[in-house]
């Protein structure tokens, strides 16, 4: 099929007079392109949802009882480069959540150096564990946090494996919306990436605006990405194109 005309679609969206709100990982990746930033701005009121857009600073998580904003408020902090106080705290009342564990885990290790290098050494234990399907395991969580880091600095056979088994979390990311890999996909063994990634639109129960996502780690991976666009909605296009454009060299 003809790549989507991705420029098309945000072009249409920054037309709109009342868009429809973008979930959190297209906020995040909005964050990129400041003519979207701009055309968001008079509309987006929540603060958690205007700090993941960059325009204000964030709450403090440790003031939202909600987990999830409380941790979507921890990777609005991450994304603009600051660090959380008391990110510790905020990983452990989200270990185990499917939704949130990884996101917390990322601004955990970008806000302490202490937790990163216990990620370091966790991974560099040589044992790959058995992860039953549908399940998130520490160690792909440890990945996921910490991959940019680590990843390039261990031995290529077992970076392989690692990256095979984060890539067994790819697709509960995707019905998460979570937008977990988008930061580490270039740090880890693409040859175990590229053929998980190029499956994902065949995924079962994969939530609108999945399948955007999915697009737009193959476009990461150097794989096709339209593909992942033959069945695509509205929202799938949209993140796609915020993904894409945004990653364009400048």
């Amino acid at each position: 099929m003809a790549d989507p005309d991705l420029d098309a679609v945000l072009a249409a969206f920054l037309a709109q007079d009342r868009p429809d709100p973008l979930p959190p990982a297209g906020l995040r990746l909005a964050r990129a392109l400041p003519a979207v930033v701009a055309h968001l701005d008079p509309r987006e009121d929540d603060p958690v949802r205007r700090a993941l857009l960059g325009l204000d600073a964030p709450p403090d998580p440790a003031d939202l009882d909600d987990l999830g904003r409380a941790v979507l408020s921890g990777v609005a902090a991450m994304d603009g480069g600051q660090a959380v106080a008391g990110a510790d705290q905020l990983e452990a009342r989200a270990e185990g959540d499917p939704t949130w564990w990884a996101l917390a885990a990322q601004v955990a290790v970008a806000s302490d150096v202490e937790r990163e290098q216990a990620a370091r050494m966790r991974l560099s234990v040589q044992d790959l564990p058995y992860v039953f399907p549908g399940d998130l395991h520490a160690v792909q969580i440890e990945v996921l946090a910490v991959g940019p880091r680590v990843m390039p600095a261990l031995h290529v056979d077992w970076a392989r494996k690692l990256s095979g088994l984060a890539a067994d979390a790819l697709v509960l990311d995707l019905r998460a919306l979570g937008l977990w890999f988008w930061p580490v996909l270039r740090s880890l063994a693409t040859d175990r990436l590229t053929r998980p990634v190029a499956k994902l639109p065949t995924a079962r129960r994969l939530p609108s605006g999945a399948l955007g996502i999915a697009a737009a780690y193959a476009f990461r991976v150097g794989v096709p990405w339209a593909p992942a666009l033959k069945k695509a909605d509205d929202l799938d296009r949209l993140l796609a194109a915020l993904a894409i454009i945004g990653d364009r060299p400048v």
